[in-house]
């Protein structure tokens, strides 16, 4: 039913001592007929005499034995606090997402009080929410960290692959097997954990407060979600009062962002308060998460009024405009005569000038080079330019007359209109295009046609 790998690996710690056990698990999550299954858990801890690592990950591939696995896992932390009295759990995000999962499970199948009980019992340590503690910055991942420690992963497989590969393994409800890739891909996660915590205390973490940009793309996003809620016609809000109150938060979120961005700072920015709603969807759900853990990040220090975001709004600006028609998107290519990126395949855009606003940049750069007459509307967020020189601000743009397309063959060579499936064979395509057009217009930008016969 629970099949468990263990693994001994020479490491001697310089600092860990042996009661940590760091964890996690893998889940196979994109069922439509009933709830997630939590398929793999992963744990370690470091046995200082030996100098050495003891790793054991332990799965299961059928929904029927995910109740086995949370047991076996519980049992393991009652083993682990048994020979550790003073054991502490370390995780990455285990607060927002692991340490709930394991508690719904736990309530679903009835386990006893002595089982339910190890999980409260053991000090918890999040590393996400420690380094929030330390930085103010809570837009951090595991890979971030990884690379601020200087980890390097062998592992090439990405948490959603993962999830998926889980889920065929699952669905199939047979005895199957999990790819040792995934092993070594848990394995890694919870490895690196344990090394990530030895050094915790010996890095300048404070030096590593958000940036101004990513503090301004998650404030792009808020808004991007509020917009999406005043969509008319999708039923994700259920009462015309509800739909005021957002429209005005949202109109309120707009015009702070725009002064911030005029003023290159957010020393003078206020997060508007988010109206009680009576609504219920997902994205309202997700809504109100954004807009708690941006709550939590302190712009201004309390204590000293200093300025706590790393400076970025003050580096060198781009816009690229975002102009869709028919479900379809205006890309051009560059003419062979042009400074950046001859002959390369992007979106519409260009510099902003000294003292411009994003809108009009955007405006201006769609008329001179394809001859279109636009409004400026949401900003989706920032991405940097290939050469690292700009900041690059993509912004949404309303055409009234899309027929009027005229290239400027000073600047433009092409212009399409590309769908979703189309993107990815434009070539050649500036780098991060693709990315980019995922992140704000949805994962289905890019994906690659399905041929005849297969």
């Amino acid at each position: 039913m629970v099949k468990v790998d263990r693994i001994e690996m020479p490491l001697r710690l310089s600092r860990l001592g042996p009661e940590h056990i760091g964890f996690d698990l893998e889940m196979a999550n994109s069922f439509r007929d009933g709830p997630a299954v939590i398929c793999m858990i992963g744990v370690e801890h470091h046995d200082p005499q030996a100098g050495r690592c003891i790793s054991e990950v332990a799965t299961v591939t059928r929904r029927e034995d995910e109740e086995a696995l949370v047991r076996w896992f519980l049992a393991r932390l009652a083993d682990f606090r048994q020979a550790q009295p003073a054991a502490k759990l370390l995780s990455f995000s285990g607060s927002d997402n692991d340490i709930p999962w394991l508690r719904e499970r736990i309530e679903r199948y009835g386990l006893s009080e002595a089982e339910s009980a190890i999980l409260e019992a053991l000090e918890h340590i999040d590393l996400k929410r420690e380094f929030y503690r330390k930085t103010q910055n809570n837009n951090i991942s595991l890979k971030k960290l990884e690379e601020l420690f200087g980890i390097e992963r062998e592992a090439q497989v990405t948490s959603k692959k993962v999830s998926y590969m889980l889920t065929d393994i699952i669905t199939k409800g047979g005895p199957g097997q999990i790819p040792e890739k995934i092993h070594a891909y848990l394995r890694e996660d919870v490895h690196h954990l344990l090394v990530i915590y030895d050094q915790w205390n010996h890095i300048e973490l404070d030096r590593l407060f958000l940036t101004e940009l990513e503090y301004l793309n998650q404030l792009a996003s808020l808004l991007k979600l509020s917009r999406r809620l005043l969509q008319n016609g999708n039923g994700r809000l259920n009462h015309a009062r509800d739909r005021e109150r957002i429209d005005r938060f949202a109109a309120e979120l707009d015009t702070g962002l725009a002064a911030s961005l005029g003023a290159e700072s957010f020393s003078g920015f206020v997060l508007p308060k988010l109206p009680s709603l009576t609504s219920k969807s997902q994205d309202l759900d997700r809504l109100v998460k954004k807009y708690i853990n941006l709550k939590t990040i302190q712009v201004m220090d309390a204590k000293t009024g200093q300025y706590r975001l790393r400076r970025g709004l003050n580096k060198p600006k781009g816009v690229l405009a975002v102009v869709r028609h028919g479900g379809k998107l205006l890309v051009i290519r560059r003419a062979a005569t042009v400074e950046r990126a001859p002959g390369y395949w992007g979106l519409p855009g260009g510099k902003v000038e000294p003292g411009e606003a994003l809108g009009a940049a955007a405006e201006r750069e769609l008329l001179e080079e394809v001859g279109l007459t636009g409004q400026s509307g949401l900003l989706y967020g920032t991405t940097t330019s290939v050469s690292g020189e700009f900041e690059l601000f993509w912004m949404e743009m309303d055409v009234k007359d899309p027929a009027a397309l005229k290239t400027n063959p000073e600047e433009v060579a092409e212009a399409r209109w590309v769908g979703p499936d189309e993107l990815a064979d434009l070539e050649p395509l500036l780098a991060g295009a693709i990315e980019g057009c995922q992140r704000f217009l949805g994962m289905d930008w890019g994906r690659r046609r399905r041929r005849a016969g297969h």
